[in-house]
């Protein structure tokens, strides 16, 4: 237990008393849980030796990755009892996820929370779920059967220089299974206080070298109650605090994946999805006729697909890559009805240049087609707009020595909005022995105006008489600009012990500000480049193999945020906003132990700081999760969530009425044929 005491101890000043009491208790009540049957889970060595290819478009083993890289297992998904994508990034260290509503979350890393993070970049198999609307990821409708899912990489970091714009502080890729590895059936039902679904995928052999799978599932999610910590909503009341808030989900969705191996060095691949749903909110509106705003609640339809081809060759020691993927999404709701297409192509090379360099270069065209039907809230001044977007990028990989690696590139992008911008980065990554690693890190990147940051109109709030608020894009909106340093280290200090460090600090330059109009009447407010930020900390977490049935894992990060106008600006908002934008402090713990062959018992345990400027006091969470498998095909679990408290608050809400998250449990059967 020696590791587990000096974790404790080093952070015991800045995380509260009974937290870590409680924290501890978790930890050490494995012991009466230890049996003599291994856990059906990769070792920690094997863990490290993961092969992951977001850090360099290429693969290579986790432990020579000179990034800030978590990987999140589908068994971590699984064991955690987790429901859905953005609820399963809260695994991975650094990762701040404010749930808003029973059907909205604020996911970010390292700050610049909130619905639209635009800050981060997602992707699933490759493909971009980045909005061009208003920045960020609508998580209501980014879904897939999660015992799909073969592994999520979140890096912590700007990605710019590979993976292009709005990769600032982090990628996140989900990468789903190969459907070689998902032959047979799956069927599964889920019931609970407040979630309920049921799922079923078959996979199956074509021909020699083919292989399908296709999935279905439907999902129905109960309302959350209305919060008591943000009574108002752009000045107005939400509503009766602790009544139902009208934040309900529905969703059906289905896809497909097919994988051909056409020769020893050819691959082929297609995959789609389709969804459709409905999804309940609580939107505030400007109404002429009442003369301010108003709360209506409505019931948001939304649907979409996506259709993605990549081929690959093997080339000796290199590779050559095509990927092309088309995407449509549709929402409709009262203050806005959207329709966004896109149309993306990329290429990447690999090859090796002599004995110590090996080259990635590559180029992409991407075109977005919107269509937008606006509001007395929310309109644009071009409701029809296509945006092109192409790129080239290169990466030199050098072994100055057997022991030292530098990684050289930069991605050279540009679209139709700001014009050319360059992303390089220089990595060092230094294999001190076998067991440890030290790697650094400088980078630029970007992120690049959304549609809504050139072109809304927002009317938020109303003076007597009707008189809005008014917020307004500006074609004048330039990209926001991050220089990054970073530093790691890794270290195996047993086969059961493994640790992590990532430092980092950040320099921000044209964020978003509000800068107002004059005549100051009616108030009008134009967005323009004229704030700046700087962000400093750091990212702990190790795990423990205590048994070969049981494991630990914990983690704690420390996020610290300075904002500022610039010189000229009249903005007096965004200081607080990027300040409250994520909490200083998170810290979690991880028990997951086998009981017996057919018995397991997961615990998770999550602290969360207050969010400064909101109004998000700090919380602790824990889920339990207790599965039995009566038949090797057939799986039975009971899953309670946030136990410690009948509800808690965590995140404000930027469009919409926010809820409390509630206590929650549910039972789910799942079974393999």
């Amino acid at each position: 237990m020696k590791w587990a005491i000096i974790y404790c101890h080093c952070h015991l000043a800045m995380i509260p008393a009974r937290l870590l009491h409680l924290a501890c208790l978790l930890a050490f009540s494995g012991n009466a849980l230890a049996v003599s049957a291994d856990l059906s889970q990769l070792s920690l060595e094997e863990l490290m030796a993961i092969e992951i290819t977001s850090v360099a478009k290429k693969s290579q083993r986790l432990a020579e990755a000179a990034a800030a890289i978590h990987v999140i297992t589908t068994e971590d998904i699984q064991r955690a009892g987790v429901t859905s994508l953005a609820e399963a990034l809260r695994l991975a260290p650094g990762v701040h996820i404010g749930q808003i509503d029973g059907n909205k979350w604020s996911v970010s890393v390292r700050g610049f929370g909130g619905r639209w993070a635009g800050q981060l970049l997602v992707l699933m198999d490759g493909r971009s779920i980045y909005s061009p609307l208003f920045g960020g990821v609508y998580w209501d409708v980014q879904d897939t059967l999660l015992e799909d899912i073969e592994r999520i990489e979140v890096i912590r970091g700007p990605g710019g220089t590979l993976w292009g714009a709005n990769a600032v502080n982090g990628v996140i890729n989900i990468i789903t299974k190969k459907a070689a590895d998902t032959q047979g059936g799956l069927a599964y039902a889920r019931a609970g206080t407040h979630d309920n679904e049921a799922g079923f995928r078959y996979g199956t052999e074509l021909g020699s070298g083919m292989h399908l799978r296709g999935y279905a599932k439907l999902t129905s999610r109960e309302p959350f109650d209305l919060t008591d910590h943000a009574p108002y909503q752009n000045g107005t009341p939400i509503g009766t605090p602790g009544s139902e808030a009208h934040d309900g989900w529905s969703m059906q969705r289905a896809g497909f994946r097919l994988d051909n191996e056409l020769s020893g060095s050819d691959q082929f691949t297609l995959q789609g999805d389709v969804y459709d749903g409905d999804v309940d909110q609580t939107a505030v509106t400007v109404s002429p006729a009442q003369a301010g705003n108003v709360l209506v609640p409505e019931t948001a339809r939304v649907n979409g697909a996506n259709l993605l081809a990549r081929w690959q060759r093997r080339l000796g020691e290199g590779e050559l890559q095509v990927q092309l993927y088309a995407d449509r999404a549709e929402r409709r709701e009262a203050v806005l009805r959207q329709r966004i297409d896109t149309w993306d192509f990329d290429l990447q090379h690999r090859f090796r240049l002599g004995q110590s360099q090996e080259i990635v270069w590559g180029g992409g065209y991407r075109l977005v087609s919107g269509e937008l039907v606006g509001s007395n809230t929310v309109s644009f001044s071009q409701t029809k707009d296509d945006t092109a977007l192409y790129n080239l990028f290169v990466q030199d990989e050098i072994r100055l020595r057997p022991d030292l690696v530098l990684t050289l590139g930069s991605k050279f992008e540009h679209n139709e909005a700001t014009g050319m911008a360059p992303q390089p980065s220089a990595r060092l990554l230094w294999q001190m022995d076998d067991s440890q690693a030290l790697w650094a890190a400088w980078s630029r990147a970007v992120r690049t105006p959304s549609h809504s940051d050139r072109d809304i109109t927002l009317k938020l709030t109303n003076l007597a008489p009707f008189n809005p608020i008014s917020y307004r894009g500006s074609r004048q909106f330039d990209s926001e600009r991050l220089t990054a340093y970073e530093a790691g280290w890794r270290k195996q200090f047993r086969p059961d012990l493994s640790g992590d460090l990532a430092l980092f600090y950040y320099d921000y330059d044209d964020l978003r500000s509000l800068e107002q109009v004059l005549p100051p009447f009616p108030p009008t407010y134009v967005f323009g480049n004229l704030f700046r930020a700087k962000s400093y900390g750091f990212e702990l977490s190790g795990a423990w193999q205590v048994t070969p049935d049981w494991r630990l894992r914990a983690s704690y990060s420390r996020l610290h945020l300075d904002a500022e106008p610039e010189p000229g600006s009249t903005d007096t908002f965004t200081e607080a906003t990027i300040e409250g934008s994520g909490p200083k402090n998170q810290f979690q713990l991880h028990s997951h132990a086998r009981l017996r062959q057919d018995l397991d018992l997961d615990a998770m345990f999550y602290y969360v700081d207050s969010v400064q400027n909101q109004a998000v006091g700090d919380y602790s969470r824990l889920d339990l999760r207790l599965a039995w498998r009566p038949r090797k095909d057939l799986e039975l679990s009971l899953v309670g969530q946030n136990l410690l408290d009948d509800r808690h608050f965590e995140f404000t809400g930027q469009d919409s009425a926010a809820s409390d998250v509630p206590r929650s449990l549910y039972a789910q059967a799942r079974w393999r044929f």
